[in-house]
Protein backbone atom coordinates (compact mmCIF):
# COMPACT_ATOMS: atom_id res chain seq x y z
CA UNK A 1 0.00 0.00 0.00
CA UNK A 2 2.84 2.37 0.87
CA UNK A 3 4.21 2.51 -2.65
CA UNK A 4 0.82 3.42 -4.11
CA UNK A 5 0.19 5.87 -1.28
CA UNK A 6 3.49 7.63 -1.84
CA UNK A 7 3.64 7.50 -5.65
CA UNK A 8 0.12 6.91 -6.88
CA UNK A 9 -1.07 4.08 -9.09
CA UNK A 10 0.31 5.35 -12.38
CA UNK A 11 3.77 6.26 -11.05
CA UNK A 12 4.30 3.02 -9.10
CA UNK A 13 6.45 0.70 -11.18
CA UNK A 14 6.67 -3.06 -10.79
CA UNK A 15 10.24 -2.82 -9.43
CA UNK A 16 8.98 -0.26 -6.87
CA UNK A 17 6.23 -2.65 -5.80
CA UNK A 18 8.53 -5.66 -5.62
CA UNK A 19 10.97 -3.71 -3.44
CA UNK A 20 8.24 -2.22 -1.25
CA UNK A 21 6.53 -5.57 -0.76
CA UNK A 22 9.79 -7.51 -0.50
CA UNK A 23 8.60 -10.02 -3.08
CA UNK A 24 10.17 -11.68 -6.07
CA UNK A 25 8.52 -11.19 -9.44
CA UNK A 26 7.24 -14.79 -9.40
CA UNK A 27 5.75 -14.48 -5.90
CA UNK A 28 4.13 -11.20 -6.89
CA UNK A 29 2.39 -12.65 -9.95
CA UNK A 30 1.40 -15.78 -8.07
CA UNK A 31 -0.29 -13.74 -5.34
CA UNK A 32 -1.74 -10.81 -7.28
CA UNK A 33 -1.69 -11.45 -11.04
CA UNK A 34 -0.97 -7.80 -11.86
CA UNK A 35 -0.31 -4.30 -10.55
CA UNK A 36 -3.99 -3.41 -10.64
CA UNK A 37 -4.87 -6.39 -8.44
CA UNK A 38 -2.37 -5.24 -5.83
CA UNK A 39 -3.69 -1.69 -6.01
CA UNK A 40 -7.32 -2.73 -5.56
CA UNK A 41 -6.34 -5.02 -2.68
CA UNK A 42 -4.40 -2.20 -1.00
CA UNK A 43 -7.38 0.12 -1.40
CA UNK A 44 -9.71 -2.52 0.05
CA UNK A 45 -7.44 -3.02 3.07
CA UNK A 46 -7.24 0.73 3.69
CA UNK A 47 -11.01 1.16 3.35
CA UNK A 48 -11.85 -1.80 5.59
CA UNK A 49 -9.41 -0.51 8.21
CA UNK A 50 -10.93 2.99 8.12
CA UNK A 51 -14.45 1.58 8.56
CA UNK A 52 -13.34 -0.68 11.41
CA UNK A 53 -11.48 2.10 13.23
CA UNK A 54 -14.38 4.53 13.01
CA UNK A 55 -16.84 1.87 14.17
CA UNK A 56 -14.64 1.12 17.18
CA UNK A 57 -14.38 4.80 18.11
CA UNK A 58 -18.10 5.47 17.69
CA UNK A 59 -18.93 2.52 19.95
CA UNK A 60 -16.18 3.20 22.51
CA UNK A 61 -18.10 5.70 24.60
CA UNK A 62 -21.57 5.50 26.15
CA UNK A 63 -22.06 9.05 24.89
CA UNK A 64 -22.43 8.96 21.09
CA UNK A 65 -21.82 12.71 20.92
CA UNK A 66 -18.54 12.33 22.82
CA UNK A 67 -17.59 9.45 20.53
CA UNK A 68 -18.17 11.60 17.43
CA UNK A 69 -15.99 14.31 18.95
CA UNK A 70 -13.30 11.71 19.69
CA UNK A 71 -13.41 10.56 16.06
CA UNK A 72 -12.90 14.13 14.93
CA UNK A 73 -10.05 14.64 17.39
CA UNK A 74 -8.30 11.72 15.70
CA UNK A 75 -8.86 13.42 12.36
CA UNK A 76 -7.04 16.51 13.64
CA UNK A 77 -3.96 14.35 14.19
CA UNK A 78 -4.30 12.59 10.82
CA UNK A 79 -4.83 15.88 8.99
CA UNK A 80 -1.91 17.89 10.34
CA UNK A 81 1.82 17.60 10.78
CA UNK A 82 3.83 14.85 9.11
CA UNK A 83 0.82 12.51 8.91
CA UNK A 84 -1.28 15.23 7.30
CA UNK A 85 1.36 15.88 4.66
CA UNK A 86 1.27 12.24 3.62
CA UNK A 87 -2.43 12.62 2.91
CA UNK A 88 -5.25 10.12 2.81
CA UNK A 89 -4.84 7.14 0.48
CA UNK A 90 -8.52 7.32 -0.51
CA UNK A 91 -8.39 11.05 -1.28
CA UNK A 92 -5.21 10.58 -3.31
CA UNK A 93 -6.79 7.63 -5.13
CA UNK A 94 -9.92 9.62 -5.89
CA UNK A 95 -7.93 12.51 -7.34
CA UNK A 96 -5.80 10.21 -9.48
CA UNK A 97 -8.33 7.60 -10.61
CA UNK A 98 -11.80 9.17 -10.70
CA UNK A 99 -14.07 9.45 -12.56
CA UNK A 100 -12.48 7.19 -15.18
CA UNK A 101 -12.02 4.08 -13.03
CA UNK A 102 -15.38 2.55 -12.12
CA UNK A 103 -13.95 -0.10 -9.77
CA UNK A 104 -12.07 2.47 -7.72
CA UNK A 105 -15.11 4.74 -7.78
CA UNK A 106 -17.32 1.94 -6.44
CA UNK A 107 -14.87 1.24 -3.61
CA UNK A 108 -14.60 4.88 -2.60
CA UNK A 109 -18.37 5.32 -2.79
CA UNK A 110 -18.77 2.27 -0.54
CA UNK A 111 -16.38 3.80 1.97
CA UNK A 112 -18.26 7.09 2.07
CA UNK A 113 -21.62 5.29 2.43
CA UNK A 114 -20.30 3.17 5.30
CA UNK A 115 -18.77 6.18 7.07
CA UNK A 116 -22.06 8.03 6.67
CA UNK A 117 -23.96 5.00 7.99
CA UNK A 118 -21.72 4.84 11.07
CA UNK A 119 -22.08 8.55 11.79
CA UNK A 120 -25.84 8.48 11.15
CA UNK A 121 -26.26 5.60 13.60
CA UNK A 122 -24.25 7.49 16.24
CA UNK A 123 -26.32 10.62 15.62
CA UNK A 124 -29.57 8.66 16.04
CA UNK A 125 -28.28 7.23 19.33
CA UNK A 126 -27.25 10.71 20.46
CA UNK A 127 -30.65 12.12 19.52
CA UNK A 128 -32.39 9.37 21.50
CA UNK A 129 -30.26 10.33 24.53
CA UNK A 130 -31.03 14.03 24.12
CA UNK A 131 -27.42 14.86 23.20
CA UNK A 132 -28.15 16.15 19.69
CA UNK A 133 -31.17 18.10 18.45
CA UNK A 134 -33.71 15.51 17.24
CA UNK A 135 -34.87 17.89 14.50
CA UNK A 136 -31.55 17.56 12.68
CA UNK A 137 -31.63 15.07 9.83
CA UNK A 138 -29.11 12.37 10.71
CA UNK A 139 -28.27 11.56 7.08
CA UNK A 140 -27.59 15.17 6.15
CA UNK A 141 -25.48 15.69 9.26
CA UNK A 142 -23.58 12.44 8.62
CA UNK A 143 -22.83 13.51 5.02
CA UNK A 144 -21.67 16.89 6.31
CA UNK A 145 -19.32 15.26 8.82
CA UNK A 146 -17.79 12.92 6.22
CA UNK A 147 -17.36 15.86 3.84
CA UNK A 148 -15.58 17.85 6.55
CA UNK A 149 -13.20 14.98 7.21
CA UNK A 150 -12.29 14.63 3.55
CA UNK A 151 -11.74 18.37 3.27
CA UNK A 152 -9.47 18.30 6.32
CA UNK A 153 -7.44 15.49 4.76
CA UNK A 154 -6.93 17.56 1.59
CA UNK A 155 -5.91 20.61 3.63
CA UNK A 156 -3.54 18.42 5.64
CA UNK A 157 -1.85 17.33 2.42
CA UNK A 158 -1.37 21.02 1.67
CA UNK A 159 0.32 21.54 5.05
CA UNK A 160 -2.51 22.81 7.27
CA UNK A 161 -1.33 23.61 10.79
CA UNK A 162 -2.71 21.61 13.70
CA UNK A 163 -4.32 24.66 15.34
CA UNK A 164 -6.09 25.59 12.10
CA UNK A 165 -7.32 22.02 11.70
CA UNK A 166 -8.53 21.98 15.31
CA UNK A 167 -10.42 25.25 14.70
CA UNK A 168 -12.08 23.69 11.63
CA UNK A 169 -13.16 20.70 13.72
CA UNK A 170 -14.58 22.90 16.44
CA UNK A 171 -16.60 24.80 13.84
CA UNK A 172 -17.71 21.64 12.01
CA UNK A 173 -19.02 20.12 15.24
CA UNK A 174 -21.17 23.14 16.18
CA UNK A 175 -24.35 21.50 14.81
CA UNK A 176 -23.92 18.78 17.43
CA UNK A 177 -24.54 21.38 20.12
Amino acid sequence: MGVFWDRGYHDASLPDLLEGMELSRGSFYKAFVDKRGVYLRALDVYIDDAIRKLGEILHSNPSPKAAIKKAFSRQVEESSGKEGLRGCFVVLSAVEMLPADEEVSARISRLFRRLQDLYAAAIIRAQALGEIDPDLDERTLARFLVCQIQGMRVLGKAGAARDATKAMVDFALKPLG
